[in-house]
């Protein structure tokens, strides 16, 4: 292991300064007649639309607000203005800063939701918190948002003694958008106020994105009308430093836009840099379901909202994404054998290829185009992997098209994936259709086809109502059949194939409290889901109550109760073997959680769960305690602490075919932060995340036709592991999207053969990183 190269630093650091200055004569940002000052005084302002009918939209009572807002809509030759009168009393105020995109955080804030279309097909998310702190989403299917999207548009904010103010200008370029006739352009819009202080949001219209329908219920307005065409090079360099491998590497390539403002757009990228700045959570998985993990790589995160159908039960759990960007650079498929002595090669030559795998691929190139008609948008996305050592790279592509007419909206989409280094072709196809014929009622049916030329071809359907009766109550049901054969994971991702399940919820609300009640609003949710394989055959019932009280000190109180049945666990088992599922006589789980308000400079939450799982021989008994600080010293400065224990008496998972194992198990995850912002364009974060994974006592078992478990007798060796994740950022936006980053980071996992304890697991993981990289990188548009 190396020390670090400060002469690497020093250099490339010197070089980037050069590059600053080169560029910086170039470098424009968008033009705009007012300034954005946050200050409102310039005289277009007194030209402007006015808009002041808020309500209280979260929690969802309606009520009128305590203090008045208004909204200014102004738009000339080039694009959008919006201006923000907040009334408060200063003493009350929230001026905290936060990273970009903190779209759940507990802020004083505005935000502005724009359909450039008037189709309600996609819209855009654009806030600014008091202190500064911006946060753009792209949000699809009604209320779902991206978050890994960013876009080139500009806001700021200033204080009077009555009132804090906000302003925005959101160039006409921001995003592709279909031509309009006339001289002005139908949009529809929708705006919100962040309260921190009354733990309260205000809407306009009255709309919230936590309910059924959220993009198609924005407002319409017309603006004046201008066409737009934009071209954009995003050129970036990248330096690296490993201390593992002691290597130091560059590279530089660029991406492309350009869009003629009359709904057409191409976006291009050539040698992609496709790091991640951001990191992933640290992840232990030993089921069978696959870990998803979002993309928040540019060129994927721009402009792929046609491209987007996917479904996620609850935040962590994707059911399904048909275009899954991760797989595109992931590992390459390799086939050593071919190069082995029975195909004519050597034991040498395939050892060689075996020694060469990497865990991830690069890229040449990838092409994404997009054109948004009146009623009908299309799409196309095609990506190009490198050739590695013994490996091809993959071919990914995806042909999308979605209309609209009336209260329908009817679309398809084809993907088709290759990989030549294990000859494999697999194309999927989707169809998708939603009716929404009034304010209560939302329709959604899905058709999907799989196929390859290594497997059968698959099919499933999935259909889904939701209902919205009032501001108090909403229900829905699902039904999903996916055969055994369907299979999306070669540009997509799936949970799971071979189901047949349905089911349903009802959500209550209450926001009818007092004014002194300390109960802002109550929410009760109960779901139940019967599961089963695409045979019929019964895997699980089970039923979920969800109790949610928010109060008006800003603390808040959850309880979730879990019950199922007897049933039979076919996940475990991977649907192989002599037992193709695992009996359960129940599962029982139970979790409570309390967060407080702020409390001077600090805030506290606490989560308490228990849970069982009875396979009759024995009891997966599962307890867990969360306990996580905040520490506000400084509006610019914050810091956080969060210790997760998880003990398990008889752990249960899967070994080999057939095989399972049982475990005394405790898991020990510790995650913390600080983040620092020094000035409006700088950031500065140190963050770590640990696991100390501890599995000793193990016992093995083997599942007989039944799905009963038997033990073996025999000892099953301990699992320990250690999982680290260290970083340390500095971002430095130039303007928006063209940043300059300096990251450090460290990690990586260790198996340890001994009952290894905490601090030990800690310690040797820390020592003997997988990962230990100093990266310089500067992307900046011109």
């Amino acid at each position: 292991m190396r020390h670090i190269n400060f002469n690497f630093v020093f250099n490339f650091s010197r070089f980037l300064v050069i590059v600053f200055v080169f560029i910086a004569q170039f470098t424009e940002t968008a033009h705009s007649t007012i300034i954005i000052d946050g200050e409102l005084t310039e005289p277009e302002w007194t030209q402007a639309q006015t808009l002041d009918e808020y309500s209280v939209v979260i929690p969802f009572s309606l009520e009128q607000p305590r203090y008045s807002t208004k909204t200014l809509v102004y738009s000339d030759e080039f694009g959008l203005y919006f201006g923000f009168i907040n009334q408060q009393p200063e003493e009350s105020r929230d001026r905290r800063k936060s990273n970009r995109d903190m779209l759940h955080g507990d802020y004083d804030r505005n935000i502005v939701a724009i359909d450039f279309d008037n189709k309600g097909n996609t819209g855009y998310m654009l806030g600014i918190s008091l202190g500064g702190s911006l946060l753009d989403f792209a949000v699809t299917n009604e209320t779902q948002t991206d978050g890994d999207w960013d876009g080139e548009w500009y806001a700021k904010t200033s204080e009077s003694k009555e009132n804090w103010y906000s302003e925005f200008f959101i160039p006409w370029a921001l995003v592709s958008m279909k031509k309009q006739e006339g001289s002005t352009r139908k949009i529809r819009v929708g705006f919100s106020r962040g309260v921190q202080h009354l733990s309260q949001t205000y809407g306009l219209p009255e709309i919230s994105p936590m309910r059924t329908k959220f993009l198609s219920l924005f407002i319409p307005i017309e603006v004046n009308q201008f066409q737009q065409g934009r071209l954009d090079f995003y050129p970036y360099i990248v330096a690296s430093d490993d201390y593992e491998n002691d290597n130091s590497a560059y590279q530089i390539g660029t991406d492309i836009f350009y869009t003629n403002g009359e709904g057409s757009e191409i976006t291009a990228t050539i040698n992609p840099d496709f790091g991640q700045i951001e990191s992933d959570s640290l992840v232990v998985n030993y089921s069978a379901r696959e870990t998803f993990y979002s993309d928040k790589r540019p060129f994927f995160t721009q402009s792929h909202s046609l491209f987007d159908i996917h479904e996620n039960w609850y935040p962590g759990f994707e059911l399904y994404s048909i275009v899954h960007t991760r797989r595109i650079g992931s590992a390459p498929d390799y086939d050593c054998s071919q190069y082995g002595l029975a195909n004519g090669g050597s034991n040498e030559e395939e050892l060689e290829c075996e020694l060469s795998e990497e865990p991830i691929n690069d890229i040449d190139a990838a092409i994404k185009y997009t054109r948004l008609g009146e009623q009908t948008d299309i799409g196309f996305f095609g990506a190009f992997e490198h050739d590695e050592d013994f490996s091809e790279g993959k071919d990914f592509y995806a042909f999308r098209t979605l209309h609209k007419s009336g209260y329908h909206t009817i679309g398809h989409m084809i993907t088709h994936a290759k990989s030549g280094a294990i000859n494999r072709d697999a194309t999927v196809n989707v169809m998708d259709y939603k009716y929404k014929p009034s304010d209560v009622i939302t329709l959604q049916n899905f058709v999907f086809h799989s196929d390859s030329n290594q497997e059968e071809g698959g099919l499933g359907v999935r259909s889904v109502v939701t209902f919205e009766h009032n501001k108090n109550w909403r229900n829905g049901f699902e039904i999903y059949y996916f055969d055994e054969h369907l299979d999306f994971n070669d540009m997509g991702y799936m949970w799971r194939n071979d189901l047949l399940a349905g089911g349903g919820f009802v959500r209550y609300e209450n926001t009818d409290f007092g004014e002194n009640s300390r109960v802002l609003s109550r929410t009760y949710n109960l779901d139940f889901f019967d599961k089963n394989n695409s045979d019929n055959d019964n895997l699980k019932e089970f039923i979920s109550l969800f109790y949610s009280q928010r109060n008006k000190n800003r603390s808040s109180f959850n309880c979730n109760l879990f019950y199922s049945p007897h049933g039979n666990d076919d996940e475990v088992t991977r649907g192989i073997g002599m037992a193709p599922f695992i009996q359960l006589r129940k599962e029982l789980d139970f979790d409570c959680g309390y967060r407080s308000g702020m409390r001077g400079k600090w805030q506290w939450n606490l989560t308490a769960s228990s849970g069982t799982g009875d396979y009759f021989v024995f009891s997966e008994d599962r307890k867990s305690i969360r306990i996580g600080v905040g520490y506000f010293p400084q509006d610019n400065l914050k810091s956080n602490f969060h210790l997760h224990q998880t003990k398990t008496d008889n752990w249960f998972i899967w070994t080999d075919v057939n095989q399972y194992a049982s475990y005394e198990s405790k898991n020990t995850r510790i995650s913390t932060d600080m983040k620092w912002y020094p000035s409006e364009r700088q950031e500065f974060q140190i963050k770590l995340q640990a696991v100390a994974f501890r599995n000793q006592q193990g016992q093995s078992w083997v599942a007989d036709e039944a799905g009963y478990l038997n033990s073996t007798g025999a000892a099953v060796e301990s699992i320990n592991l250690g999982k680290i994740a260290f970083q340390i950022r500095y971002k430095y936006e130039i303007a928006p999207l063209s940043n300059l980053y300096l990251v450090y980071t460290r990690g990586g996992d260790y198996y340890f053969d001994d009952e290894a304890g905490t601090s030990k697991i800690y310690r040797k993981t820390w020592d003997n990183p997988e990962n230990n990289k100093l990266v310089l990188k500067l992307r900046i548009k011109f």
